[in-house]
This record gives structure tokens, C-alpha cells and sequence, in this order.
């Protein structure tokens, strides 16, 4: 049984090619160019023989000046790229362990900026997050001031993180996202700091009436998005319309504070967008547009 879960597990590692990192390997570690690292491989033989894959192929490990196997550990000095790699112990058994070594480029994290935003102040929300890069191909995050697990992007390629921050008192300590990515080569860690009322972004409000009293008076109600807090007179919401002229296809906007409002004039067609009154947040994704029937 010993011998064939460590034929399955080669048979995986074999499939899943360094060249196609697209996953976070259970166990790996990283390192700096010019470093030293030692490989330890969990076993509890007291010798084992140590193999090398990179995007190529797979290589037996002979001791040199930069490679040295001692019992169970194997040292790797000075690193530098062509070390990088899938690095398995073997004992007259099979296969015994693996780790994934890959060159540390946290300190160029500043080129990969993480952006979140979240629809509302509760924390029966999630916090939403978008991280990508082509240079990487694995990527993950997790809220470190609230202790959160690790969280993968979903299909389309956002990542959803839950908060603690309660929406009725003051926030007193900031967010802080770590995020993570790995590739065939290399792995990258970086951090974003904000308070959650920075990253607030309402969802579009929905228009309830659209009406005409008369000919040249349109008047508009709108409500709060669905996952807007309540009560919404302790969080107020500041509206902005967009509306075409009929006559000229002119395009004008007004902003007001409350539920309803008339425009003036022959409107084709408007449409609507709302942010937090009080702390000026983003402004929400426009409605689609609504034409005006008369």
C-alpha cells in the first residue's frame, strides 16, 4: 500500500509540472537570490536520496559545492534561478517527501497592488478583491487583522473576505490584506492596509418610480441598494442622476440627498448612482439606463 500512494503521488507531481505552478503546494519554501536554504525531508529513515525537477525534466542530486545532501536534510547554497525547482526525497521504499523551493521576490511587491472595495459597512458582508499579474499564477489572501484563513479568487477571479469591523462605532485599527502568489519560479508576499470606510462602494440604489407629472417634469424615487445598512437614516445616502435630453441629446447631472427628486425638461432617457453621504465613499456602478415614456 506504502509503495502504490507513493506511485500516485509521483504520477501527480509528474502531471502537475513545475512549468504549470497554478496551485500552492502543501509544502514549499522560499528564499532570496545568493542565499542559503536547507531542504528538510519529513521521514523518519535516517538517509535518503534526493531528486530535482524543473520545467524540464527530473534530476538525481550529487553532491557539489552548491548542493549537499546530509541524512535527511539537503543544503542549498548561494541560490540562484537554475536551483529553483520540485525537490523529492526518495528511500528504498519510494518516495518519502517533496518541496517546492522558488526564489522570494517579496521585495518588489510594490508593482503588485492589490484593490478591495466592499459594499457596505456590516460585517455580514465580505470584502471584495481583485490581484493579478502575469508574472504569477497562483494567487491568495487573507484578512490578517481578523486572524482569516487563506481565501482563493473565484471563477471570475476575485477574492471574498469576511471582516469583523462593526459598522456603528468608530474603526479604530486598520485592515490589513495579506496577500501571496506563487509561479514557476518565484513567490511574492505583500500587504494592504485601509480602514474599511476608505474602500466602501455601494451597490447601484434601485429606482422605485419614474414618473411624469407632466410633459416637462420627470420626478424619481430611488432606494437604498438591498445590502445597504440599516437604519438608512443613521447611514444616508447621497444620489446623483444622468439624464439625455430629449431635443438635443444633451447629457446633464444634479446630485440631491433623500429618496426623491424632479427634473425639469423633455428627458429621454436617465439614470441613477448613489455614495455614503457622510463619509464621501466611491460612488456606486451606475443603474442600467431607464428610458421615459410619455
Amino acid at each position: 500500500m506504502g509503495w502504490l500512494m507513493s506511485s500516485i503521488l509521483l504520477f501527480c507531481l509528474s502531471i502537475v509540472r513545475i512549468s504549470s505552478l497554478n496551485f500552492f503546494p502543501e509544502k514549499f519554501i522560499v528564499a532570496e537570490q545568493h542565499k542559503d536554504v536547507t531542504l528538510i525531508c519529513e521521514t523518519n529513515k535516517d538517509s535518503v536520496i534526493w531528486k530535482w525537477q524543473d520545467e524540464h525534466s527530473t534530476y538525481d542530486v550529487h553532491e557539489t559545492e552548491f548542493l549537499v545532501p546530509t541524512g535527511r536534510n539537503l543544503l542549498v547554497r548561494d541560490l540562484q534561478d537554475d536551483q529553483i525547482g520540485n525537490y523529492t526525497c526518495w528511500s528504498d521504499e519510494g518516495l518519502e517527501d517533496y518541496t517546492y523551493l522558488l526564489l522570494d521576490k517579496s521585495k518588489d511587491a510594490t508593482d503588485f497592488n492589490i484593490n478591495c472595495t466592499a459594499e457596505t459597512f456590516s460585517c455580514m458582508k465580505h470584502i471584495t478583491c481583485a490581484w493579478t499579474s502575469d508574472e504569477f499564477t497562483a494567487f491568495r489572501l487573507r484578512n490578517t487583522r481578523d486572524n482569516g484563513d487563506w481565501v482563493l479568487e473565484t471563477v471570475d477571479g476575485v477574492f471574498h473576505l469576511q471582516h469583523s469591523t462593526n459598522s456603528y462605532t468608530e474603526e479604530s485599527e486598520r485592515l490589513l490584506i495579506t496577500g501571496e502568489a506563487v509561479s514557476s519560479c518565484c513567490y511574492l508576499k505583500t500587504e494592504y492596509s485601509f480602514y474599511l470606510r476608505d474602500i466602501v462602494k455601494p451597490a447601484s440604489p434601485n429606482i422605485s418610480t419614474c414618473r411624469r407629472e407632466n410633459r416637462e417634469i420627470i420626478e424619481v424615487e430611488v432606494k437604498p441598494p438591498s445590502s445597504w445598512p440599516h437604519p438608512h437614516s443613521f447611514f444616508p445616502l447621497k444620489h446623483q442622476i444622468e439624464y439625455e435630453i430629449r431635443d438635443n441629446g444633451k447629457l446633464e447631472t444634479r446630485e440631491w440627498e433623500g429618496s426623491k427628486v424632479q427634473v425639469e425638461g423633455v428627458i429621454s432617457k436617465l439614470r441613477v448612482r448613489c455614495r455614503d453621504l457622510l463619509l464621501l465613499s466611491q460612488w456606486s456602478e451606475w443603474t442600467p439606463w431607464e428610458n421615459v415614456k410619455y
